[in-house]
């Protein structure tokens, strides 16, 4: 029966990503109507603590955007690119990588993105190189965000498991950021001297020729927009809320002690901290919170939690059901080889071009197979692979948004500009994490 089970699961992933967009949770429900009513499978409890979260999260990231936080960050991104315009191949992926860090989201790298493109062709820089790069970072720091969806979601999951008690948000950062900073550094320098320089580029030059890449000038009045005291009070209450988190995590200690003689959970803390950050930086903005609704980040971030319902509750369901098969079959081969894990993550990743899905379907696996914590971490790493075909949002804006015409797919699709940033930005950041999480888990 696992096998069959196994088809159908693997089979509702693909019909989801076929259709693409919410139709992927959807179809988790279509997959719960065929385990339940005809394989008479007992449901497992849908991923509440990780929904929970992922809501509180939202709700607070979305009122920071709502006060013109994110706008006030992308202001300070353009400062310190444009400062350093010769170092811009290493400079914007990791502004880009820091940026995706404090939001929690890599869609802020759409607003980056002209930005590297004008001040690469002013430089004379290939616009590929940091474009491709930045694209990367700006994905890989999913993993090292303390608020990201994914985060939570392998917190709540590692949480809820009995083994991996030495796998919370600090000892994860501690592990996460500086393996994804050195995989985001390597991806830049390998990216360096890519592809030929503007000067020598025909493509370009006939652009040139042809009008189609104008002069480009500083826009004067966006550099006078004056950034609203709304904008910095919520950027800090947002800060203030993370660090406390992370914070809380480090020091048991200073988590609150209930009357039962346990201590407050820290999804719970999650929770609680980043519906605070919302309710504070409400009352002192005076925002009108209906607002928060219409932000892209709200909408955006609900899709994951939507994602989560569907298609985690029949991915668990099936775990459940089939645990006893996983475990005395499949957590030896994994165990004597745990780069197959890795390259099954990997794979997920690139095949549904999202990391919320990857992390929903693949750390509950990783878990039921009884690995090590450092391998899990470092295989979830690796769910950042959707570049590998390029077809996510981040990757085909990117190749819009260079008007030289250096990002580009290739003829046979798998040649395009995010292979070789993106593999070497994996390769690092995962052996970095195996070989970090062996000391710190």
């Amino acid at each position: 029966m696992f096998w069959v089970e196994l088809i159908l699961v693997l089979a509702i992933i693909f019909l989801g990503v076929r259709k693409g967009g919410t139709f992927l949770a959807m179809a988790g429900g279509v997959g719960m109507l065929i385990m339940t009513f005809f394989f008479h499978v007992t449901p497992a409890d849908p991923p509440v603590t990780v929904i929970l979260i992922m809501i509180a999260v939202i709700v607070a990231a979305a009122t920071m955007q709502a006060c013109g936080g994110l706008d006030f960050l992308v202001r300070i991104a353009e400062k310190i690119l444009r400062r350093n315009p010769r170092m811009i191949t290493v400079l914007a992926p990791v502004v880009a990588y820091i940026f995706t860090f404090m939001c929690g989201t890599g869609h802020i790298i759409y607003s980056l993105l002209p930005v590297i493109n004008e001040i690469s062709i002013e430089t004379g820089v290939r616009p590929e190189r940091p474009i491709s790069a930045s694209i990367i970072a700006s994905q890989q720091a999913i993993t090292a965000c303390p608020i990201s969806a994914e985060t939570v979601g392998i917190l709540a999951f590692m949480a809820e498991a009995t083994n991996y008690k030495t796998v919370n948000i600090f000892t994860l950062l501690v592990v996460c950021i500086p393996a994804t900073l050195i995989g985001t550094v390597a991806c830049a320098l390998a990216v360096m001297k890519k592809g030929k320089e503007l000067a020598e580029d025909p493509e370009f030059q006939a652009r040139v020729a042809s009008g189609q890449v104008q002069t480009l000038v500083k826009n004067e009045n966006a550099a006078e927009v004056k950034t609203t005291k709304e904008a910095k009070i919520s950027v800090a209450v947002f800060l203030v809320a993370m660090v406390g988190i992370v914070l809380l995590g480090a020091v048991s200690a200073l988590v609150p002690t209930l009357s039962d003689g346990s201590k407050l959970p820290l999804t719970t803390v999650i929770e609680i901290f980043m519906l605070v950050a919302a309710a504070v930086t409400v009352l002192i903005t005076k925002l009108d919170s209906n607002k928060v609704l219409d932000q892209p980040v709200f909408k955006t971030g609900m899709f994951a939690v939507v994602l989560a319902f569907g298609l985690c509750w029949l991915v668990n369901t099936f775990i459940a059901d089939q645990s006893s098969f996983i475990t005395d079959n499949m957590s030896v081969l994994t165990n004597e080889h745990p780069w197959i894990y890795i390259i099954a993550v990997f794979i997920v990743g690139a095949i549904t071009t999202s990391q919320s899905s990857s992390t929903m379907i693949m750390v509950p696996i990783g878990i039921a197979l009884g690995l090590p914590a450092n391998i899990i971490v470092a295989g979830w790493i690796a769910c950042s692979s959707n570049y590998f075909i390029p077809a996510s949002g981040q990757c085909v804006a990117a190749i819009a948004f260079d008007t030289a015409g250096t990002t580009k797919i290739g003829k046979y699709v798998l040649n395009h500009s995010y292979m070789l940033p993106g593999l070497v930005c994996t390769v690092v950041s995962v052996v970095s994490a195996i070989l970090i999480g062996a000391v710190v888990f």
